[in-house]
């Protein structure tokens, strides 16, 4: 199970506040600075929970998984889906809904219940049971929506949290300016029905379809692109430029299974990492060929140290030198 881009783009904002601690997090999970700038990031829920596991003791703070958010400075913004769903929802019921496919395309392994009682209105994640320390996952994916909330100077009437925290006298008030409920069997946020069914004066129907559509055509691919070795190019994408850190020992931690599983399900494929890594440079190679990049400078962003170890390679992998197969494509 995978995290996507704007879960992770929020840490890179946390970064941009917080420099040095969130440099000092990264180091301690073997989480390189600059795969966070990646625009098409995705990485292992796994990893992303690991970074505030690590973050309770950098920042001090043993309700960082609920005041991230806010610490992130996360806000509707007018370049990110979520933020534009609720910029642009008729009313946070619409929004709900909209946001429960978009959490399923962008954040594996997480569920989003609405259901009304009464006058009120909870929202309930419910974490796959299968994903470790799944309360912290709950929290934090409560975290982005309540931000979300709150932007819209819309009211949050309590949050309940699984967490027992172990400061006994801790302010039960959240940075979302509402009672926190510790404890619970539970991750939920309530919010009135009124709050729930309030006019939007910028909704815009139009937009809110448009992003219905993206949604229903990413669930498609995502469900056509399921099996190993797609995961395997997703991951290698993060490495833009760096293939010289690529390992099989760190892909498959990554996908969070032992390097034998790994190998066993790629055998399943009639493949091996070893070819799957090389397909995927050969196509980034070819791409960079027909874009006019020179050999040496291609040779460097496939991780290699000299241009003539980079043609050797080439040369295995297609029979032609690149600078052949560069004729080839202009003829």
């Amino acid at each position: 199970m995978n995290i996507h881009s704007i879960a992770w783009k929020s840490i890179l904002r946390l970064q941009q506040i917080y420099p040095k601690e969130v440099d000092e997090i990264c180091i301690r999970i073997g989480l390189p600075k600059k795969i966070l700038l990646n625009q098409s990031l995705t990485l292992p829920v796994e990893m992303f929970l690991n970074f505030f596991i690590q973050a309770e003791s950098v920042f001090d703070d043993e309700l960082i998984s609920i005041n991230y958010s806010r610490m992130a400075q996360i806000r509707p913004n007018y370049s990110e889906l979520l933020g534009l769903i609720f910029v642009y929802s008729r009313h946070m019921k619409e929004s709900f809904k909209l946001l429960q496919t978009y959490i399923n395309i962008e954040l594996e392994g997480i569920n989003v219940l609405v259901t009304k009682h009464q006058d009120i209105v909870k929202i309930q994640f419910i974490a796959d049971p299968v994903i470790k320390h799944s309360s912290l996952y709950e929290n934090l994916c409560l975290s982005m929506l309540a931000a979300f909330i709150r932007s819209k100077r819309y009211a949050i009437k309590h949050i309940t949290t699984k967490i027992q925290p172990r400061n006994k006298s801790m302010n039960e008030k959240s940075v979302f300016n509402c009672p926190i409920n510790f404890s619970g069997t539970e991750t939920s946020i309530v919010i009135s029905h009124n709050t729930f069914m309030k006019k939007n004066s910028n909704a815009n129907s139009k937009l809110v379809a448009f992003l219905t559509s993206i949604a229903q055509e990413k669930l498609q691919q995502k469900q056509i692109r399921s099996n190993i070795t797609d995961r395997v190019e997703t991951l290698l994408l993060n490495y833009e430029n760096n293939y010289n850190n690529v390992n099989i020992e760190e892909i498959s931690s990554q996908l969070g299974i032992s390097v034998n599983s790994f190998r066993n399900q790629l055998s399943k494929n009639k493949t091996n990492f070893r070819q799957i890594f090389n397909q995927y440079k050969l196509k980034r190679a070819k791409l960079m060929l027909k874009e006019g990049q020179s050999v040496k400078v291609i040779s460097y962003l496939l991780g290699y140290a000299e241009p003539s170890s980079f043609i050797r390679w080439f040369i295995s992998q297609t029979n032609l030198t690149p600078t052949t197969f560069k004729k080839d494509l202009q003829g």
